[in-house]
């Protein structure tokens, strides 16, 4: 399975598509070029590892829970 590279905070929030690559260093490097290229600070880049493009989507567009480990309840 592939990682899929997308940027966070365009158009309604949506997951925008920006490029694919075959493993964690390719695309590690890929992110760290568009970092370093992205215009918008308010805008994320952001990889995910999935099956195909629509599944990556659907994981960084679903919202994740707080990790309860992180809580500052103590």
């Amino acid at each position: 399975m592939p990682y899929y590279v997308f940027r966070l905070g365009g158009l309604a929030g949506l997951p925008e598509y920006l490029a694919e690559a075959p493993g964690y260093r390719d695309a590690k490097a890929l992110m760290r070029e568009l970092r370093e290229r992205e215009s918008d600070p308010a805008a994320q880049i952001r990889m995910v590892f999935a099956a195909n493009e629509i599944e990556a989507a659907d994981l960084l567009a679903q919202p994740r829970e707080p990790d309860p480990s992180l809580n500052a309840d103590d």
